[in-house]
């Protein structure tokens, strides 16, 4: 399986564990630029970034690891961009993780600022 379909799926899962949270996804995918925010939704007054990392195993560390400092950036000026195409300048925002190892789900709210 590619890492493209691995990523997918683990996109899928995520949304599937979102919605079962009462999270509305308002998009996936979206696209600034170079950057891409796996899954925007709204949990009551904030507007959530999620990115999402799957991994198999630790062999090369947990997936939320894989959000560095350069990641984070990339996600944040996509998300300015998504918020002012949709006027959501007065509104409550956080960054999100939700990684995936070997099938179980973590949510790391206000993973980053």
């Amino acid at each position: 399986m590619s890492n493209y379909t691995k990523g997918r799926r683990g996109e899928a899962l995520a949304r599937a564990y979102l919605t079962l949270k009462l999270y509305k996804i308002l998009e996936s995918n979206f696209r600034a630029g170079g950057a891409e925010i796996d899954i925007i939704a709204q949990k009551g007054e904030y507007v959530v970034f999620v990115e999402v990392k799957y991994r198999a195993n630790t062999d090369k560390g947990y997936p939320a690891q894989a959000v560095t400092p350069y990641k984070q950036g990339q996600i944040k000026k996509a998300a300015l961009v998504y918020m002012a195409k949709h006027s959501l300048t007065n509104t409550s925002f956080r960054f999100d993780i939700i990684e995936i190892l070997g099938g179980k789900i973590n949510h790391i709210k206000d993973a980053f600022q």
